[in-house]
């Protein structure tokens, strides 16, 4: 007759023996790097036409001209108390909202599509970085 402490270490072997065998599965496979779905862009009919572009207003913010690098950030909830760290010219520093970075830049929100600058007066937008591909372990379900 099979014990419970035999059963359980069975379970725990063949539990250890899939694990394994999902992880030399995953390394045994080389990541493919994300491919980018092309756009078929159609000239447009009329008069003229290559003398103007059609221009989408989504009402989005510019993006930055400023000199500004992302570097890291410690994001906390809500996103606006986030702490991020900016290369700003020759200088790395760690920003919060409301901060200045220079003469008339200042950080003025941090929100879930990256970080809101008020230059001198406009509204400037500098986008998150894409996040880097994950490598590692595959996601169940």
């Amino acid at each position: 007759m099979i014990s419970a402490q035999q059963l359980w270490g069975g379970l725990w072997l063949t539990l250890g023996a899939w694990l394994a065998a999902q992880c030399v599965l995953q390394l045994s496979r080389e990541p493919q790097p994300a491919r980018a779905v092309a756009v078929d862009t159609a000239a447009l009919p009329g008069l003229l036409v290559g003398h103007w572009q059609v221009t989408a207003d989504s009402g989005a913010l510019p993006l930055t001209r400023l000199p500004v690098q992302y570097l890291g950030s410690l994001r906390a909830v809500p996103l606006s108390a986030s702490v991020v760290v900016l290369r700003y010219g020759q200088q790395v520093r760690s920003f919060s909202r409301g901060q200045r970075l220079g003469p008339g830049v200042v950080l003025q929100d941090i929100d879930e599509t990256g970080l809101i600058f008020d230059n001198q007066g406009r509204r400037e937008r500098l986008p998150w970085p894409p996040r880097p591909a994950v490598t590692g372990f595959k996601r169940q379900g």
